[in-house]
């Protein structure tokens, strides 16, 4: 202490003194009150003082530290001496402040305040004693942008002047092979090859069989998707996280290959580290280069015997053989291979060490562990531990891509790997998806995967030839539909069936004129856009087109007959006035286009008897009515196969996209005959990629894995039980002004005022946001911009459900209101 800087303290940074201001996207400390405690002492208190407040509550307190450090220590920069010592004194203020609190206590038992930080501090010091004092030290130099162990260079120094290091296992005549494991690895593949352990093993000798290897060798620095189960599950400070950054370097080979001592030295300690991906038995190694530099070297997943004789101290040669790759029987039930890792400090652990780290300490741990490549010449190479990343190609978008091509979140995601219902960033964190209704079966389903891989491995061409695919599909989906409609166009997108539905009615009618639902969106083709209210109404939009007629949005919360018991008719009343105009300008309907749950209009369900009475007065005009499915299709809405059939109509046509084909680019127009007839006026329709060979095979497997994994009875079940749980969390919080939908087609709108439905558009917008950090994807809608949406893949589970609810609960708790 006396070596330290000094100078006047406040001395009480905590959340009751301090001023905030208003900006809720990025809020600024603007000032403190309460200066009773100011002291002269040393200036590294006041940082010990704010961060033993700060880490109350937090399920990470070493993580907060990190935070207040990095922001500390770029205004006022501190010294290597002074961070040293910060967890101790961090750990003295605790300390003092459950002393002072029970004398305060004692004194002014009334006086609440004196004591209000007792708990917290209790609470805190309960987790703090669980940290290894030097892991706070790294992770605290970490924050201030240095090498977080100051052992490294020294021992980077050391490994340099050495070469003689003997091989782990035995490499002669024998081909390796560097397995790629990360989470956005082609190698690795499909989740369904490492779901389960004893695939998992066969997929690691396929690979490697595959490439005529005898040895796998990687791992180091990869964050991998391997430990994003429920299984390695943790609660962070931002919900649910997982130790996804590998720390050793792993050899894959067969169970009972020798393991040799890459140098000498003494049995640190060893033991069976038992259960499902454990280490099963391990040993570490001391080595001792001179008094004042050691490092360590841990070997896991061996043979039961290879610690059997074993004791602490026993003295290794180099180049013998210490152990003998494990059985998955007793490896952690991993397939066959040694975990090897350097370590600089031991943590004060004995026979047993972290093997992977969460990536928001990648830096701290893979300093800790170097890179165990540098005792072996042979399998060296040049390796690149991460990708671009997120700024660099938020960068090279701006340039040379689209500027008119959005981002989601504040903080945009960097994903590479999906599966059923979630979605992977490049750090392994696995996030919950309840917007992404294009993956309809899920993520990456394994039997859509592999329908695509056979099929475009054979053939992949047009319509102008005959395939069995096509017919096969285009039955397949007839027989979810009414009989009248029966004849089928493929394409390749929502907006081009959309499109070509448009095209269609013009064509049958013999006229321009269409109607659509306000805040409307059918897709981004000039026809689309043109019955988009949603867009053209919207920014950069120019008005209603002339031949373009706009309907109410039929809004039961919130539109102009919201009270009514009769709104369903009421709003289809405004589409005569519409017809009657149309026909004031001596001119005639083409059609009507309608989505059957109004989805960018804030999942509107349309009131009943809307579409039967909309559908009539189209039909009396002579146009045609089109129901676009492309979102709400295919099961989503739990009660029916199809949105329409929510109101029991039957459209002229009918248009789907997006879940066709679970993210592969497929969509189709389904008609009558008739329509279809006259639509076939000598002009050949053709789409060179529409209803080929590949897209059929994924379009078939979609429709089979819907009826047979029973998703839509799912999102009738799951989608009934988070509504009903959405309706508790309304009665909870007064901000939710609504909530609506069917199935897996949900919204809740966010209103500041019951009475006046003034819409909270930033609250939507923050709470979009926050649940994102907290690793669930959702996302806002509605022409106020005020809806979140619910819209998750068809495996989306009850505990999905559960878990979403807990977190709004959790976000709503946090008061954000007040903070906006």
């Amino acid at each position: 202490m006396p070596h330290l800087r000094k100078g006047i303290n406040y001395n009480d940074a905590h959340e009751h003194n301090l001023l905030v201001d208003n900006n809720y996207a990025n809020s600024n400390i603007i000032g403190v009150i309460d200066f009773g405690d100011a002291i002269y002492t040393h200036k590294i208190n006041e940082l010990a003082i704010a961060c033993a407040y700060a880490c109350m509550y937090a399920p990470e307190p070493l993580r907060v530290a990190s935070h207040v450090i990095k922001g500390y220590h770029k205004y006022f920069r501190l010294q290597e001496n002074e961070v040293e010592v910060l967890f101790s004194l961090i750990s003295a203020r605790l300390l003092i402040t459950v002393s002072s609190a029970a004398w305060n206590r004692h004194q002014e038992p009334d006086n609440e305040y004196h004591s209000i930080s007792e708990q917290p501090a209790w609470d805190l010091l309960e987790k703090w004693r669980e940290i290894a004092p030097s892991l706070a030290h790294y992770t605290f130099r970490s924050a201030c942008g240095w090498e977080p162990c100051p052992n490294l260079p020294e021992f980077r120094s050391w490994i340099n002047t050495q070469s003689d290091f003997h091989p782990i296992v035995d490499l002669q005549n024998k081909k390796t092979l560097d397995l790629d494991l990360s989470v956005g690895s082609l190698m690795l593949g499909n989740n369904s090859n490492f779901q389960e352990i004893d695939i998992f093993e066969i997929h690691i000798k396929r690979i490697l069989e595959d490439n005529e290897a005898d040895i796998g060798v990687g791992g180091y620095g990869e964050t991998r998707p391997l430990y994003t189960s429920d299984a390695f599950q943790t609660e962070g400070n931002d919900g649910a996280q997982w130790r996804t950054v590998h720390l050793g370097l792993d050899i894959w080979s067969d169970t009972g290959t020798a393991v040799y001592a890459p140098l000498a030295g003494v049995v640190h300690s060893f033991a069976n580290n038992v259960g499902d991906c454990n280490y099963g038995p391990t040993i570490i190694l001391e080595h001792r280069i001179d008094e004042s530099f050691r490092f360590y070297t841990l070997y896991g997943h061996l043979s039961l015997d290879s610690i059997e004789s074993l004791q602490v101290g026993d003295s290794i040669e180099k180049a013998s053989i210490i152990a003998r790759i494990g059985s998955h029987k007793v490896n952690g039930k991993w397939p066959p291979h040694l975990h090897f890792q350097i370590m600089l400090d031991d943590l004060g652990m004995q026979g047993d060490f972290p093997g992977v780290a969460y990536p928001h300490n990648y830096d701290t741990w893979l300093s800790i562990c170097p890179n165990p490549r540098l005792l072996f010449v042979e399998l060296e190479k040049n390796e690149t531990l991460g990708q671009l990343n997120s700024i660099e190609i938020s960068d090279i978008r701006k340039q040379i891509l689209g500027p008119s091509l959005s981002v989601s979140y504040d903080q945009p995601l960097h994903m590479v790997r999906g599966f059923g219902q979630y979605l992977y960033d490049i750090n392994g964190r696995r996030y919950l998806d309840t917007v992404n209704n294009v993956a309809h079966v899920g993520h990456e389903h394994p039997r859509v995967v592999k329908a695509a891989q056979k099929q475009i491995g054979l053939l992949n061409t047009n319509t102008r030839y005959l395939h069995s695919n096509i017919v096969k599909f285009a039955e397949a989906l007839l027989e979810t539909l009414p009989p009248e409609l029966c004849v089928i166009h493929f394409m390749n997108s929502g907006s081009e069936a959309n499109e070509l539905a448009i095209r269609m009615a013009k064509t049958y009618s013999r006229a321009q004129d269409m109607l659509a639902i306000e805040v409307g969106y059918h897709g981004n083709t000039g026809a689309c856009i043109d019955v988009s209210s949603y867009k053209f109404e919207g920014k950069g939009g120019k008005g209603t087109p002339e031949h373009t007629h706009i309907l109410p949005i039929p809004d039961t919360y919130r539109g102009l007959h919201a009270d009514s018991d009769e709104s369903g008719i009421l709003y289809a009343n405004y589409i005569d006035s519409s017809i009657e105009y149309i026909h004031e300008q001596e001119r005639r309907v083409a059609g009507f286009i309608g989505e059957s749950i109004i989805s960018c209009g804030g999942q509107v369900v349309l009131p009943e008897g809307y579409l039967k009475q909309v559908y009539k007065s189209v039909r009396k005009a002579g146009g045609l009515c089109i129901a676009d499915e492309v979102q709400v299709g295919f099961g989503r809405v739990g009660s029916q196969f199809w949105g329409f059939q929510l109101q029991g109509v039957v459209p002229d046509i009918v248009t789907m996209g997006k879940p066709i084909g679970n993210g592969h680019g497929l969509a189709a127009v389904v008609t009558t005959r008739e329509v279809a007839d006259t639509f076939a006026n000598g002009m050949e329709y053709f789409n060179t990629f529409g209803g080929n060979p590949v897209s059929c095979a994924i379009g078939y497997e979609v429709l089979q894995v819907i009826k047979d994994e029973k998703l839509q009875k799912n999102a009738f079940e799951v989608g009934n039980y988070l509504k009903d749980r959405l309706i508790d969390l309304q009665q909870d919080f007064s901000i939710i002004g609504d909530v609506r939908g069917e199935g897996f087609f949900l919204g809740f709108e966010l209103v500041k005022d019951l009475e006046t439905l003034e819409p909270a558009d930033l609250e939507a917008t923050y709470l979009a946001n926050r649940m994102r950090q907290r690793g669930i994807l959702m996302s806002t809608d509605g022409p106020h911009h005020n809806v979140i949406k619910i819209k998750p893949p068809m495996v989306f589970s009850k505990a999905n459900a559960n878990y979403l609810i807990e977190n709004l609960r959790f976000v709503l708790n946090e008061d954000f209101v007040a903070i906006i």
